[in-house]
């Protein structure tokens, strides 16, 4: 879908797991587009945090640290909805443990991306009950860039210029194939590589 799409990067950024990701090494090697390996977290504070590696192996590593910290509910969705799947997407097996929230503060979270030299962007942070702004404020912590939704970002952005001065991101946060957005958001990089999208995250802030 994101080949139909036109879309030249992409990054899979499961809810509080990367354990899917090494399928997704296996399939980058038949498409051209840039994958990113990644993950969203939501921390101790209830927030969504973005966070990006340069490779699926530090990743992988990060998932080691997220597992013991896994501290959701079950809700709406069942146990065996918490699948992993091969690149026919078939089921291999299933993850017993609900991966609606962690445990980890957002400190710590931080400390744990660096480690990994990884990037950290504010996930949807105009989402009002899942905002970083309803805990932190901005210049008070350690981050890459903020992520807005796509949708109303004009309106949001209008009134709340401060957050013009921070690196942005403009994403269509897909939860089903259909939701990939078209490629109508773009980042100027020098090249289509990983290490030049983290040049980009990573540099000298504005």
């Amino acid at each position: 879908m994101a080949m139909l799409k036109g879309v030249d990067l992409v990054s899979i950024t499961d809810h509080n797991s990367t354990k899917q990701l090494r399928l997704i090494e296996d399939l980058q090697e038949s498409y051209d587009f840039l994958l990113i390996p990644g993950v969203e977290v939501t921390v101790k504070e209830n927030f969504d945090v973005l966070c990006y590696f340069r490779t699926f192996n530090d990743a992988i590593i990060f998932d080691k640290f997220l597992e013991p910290n896994l501290n959701g509910e079950w809700g709406i969705f069942s146990e065996e909805d918490q699948v992993i799947t091969d690149i026919f997407d078939t089921v291999c097996e299933t993850f017993p443990i609900p991966l609606t929230k962690t445990k980890i503060p957002y400190l710590s979270l931080v400390k744990e991306v660096r480690s990994l030299n990884g990037a950290i962007v504010l996930a949807h942070i105009d989402r009002g009950s899942k905002s970083v702004l309803n805990v932190f404020e901005l210049n008070d912590i350690d981050f890459d860039a903020i992520e807005i939704q796509k949708y109303g970002k004009e309106k949001y952005l209008k009134e709340n210029p401060k957050l013009e001065k921070y690196k942005m991101l403009f994403n269509s946060d897909s939860h089903t194939l259909m939701s990939i957005s078209e490629k109508d958001e773009y980042i100027d990089l020098k090249e289509k590589t990983v290490n030049a999208f983290f040049d980009f995250l990573i540099g000298e802030k504005l």
